[in-house]
């Protein structure tokens, strides 16, 4: 699903909401493309972030804090606890 709630009201972006969480439910996979990182935290059990074409991380949903995944997404950094990309930076500190 490539930006399922874009340029949707809540109502709307409940109903998709429901919808993914169904399929979910029924143990069919989604693969989500959002720019909503609160739709991301909602609904996707694991989240891969990308910058300029390239994977920077990715981390199960449950492990990462939305914090940490706004580093990888303005700073291209891959947080402690997240598997890097190819070439991704880690976290210093």
């Amino acid at each position: 699903m490539d930006e399922p709630t874009a340029a949707l009201g809540p109502q709307e972006t409940a109903q998709v909401g429901v919808l993914v969480r169904t399929l979910k439910a029924d143990g069919i996979g989604i693969f989500l493309i959002s720019h909503d990182i609160h739709d991301v935290f909602d609904l996707a059990d694991r989240i891969c972030v990308m910058k300029n074409g390239r994977v920077v991380g990715t981390a199960r949903v449950a492990e990462i804090t939305k914090d940490e995944v706004l580093g990888m997404i303005i700073l291209g950094k891959c947080p402690p606890g997240a598997i890097p990309g190819p070439g991704a930076m880690a976290a210093a500190g």
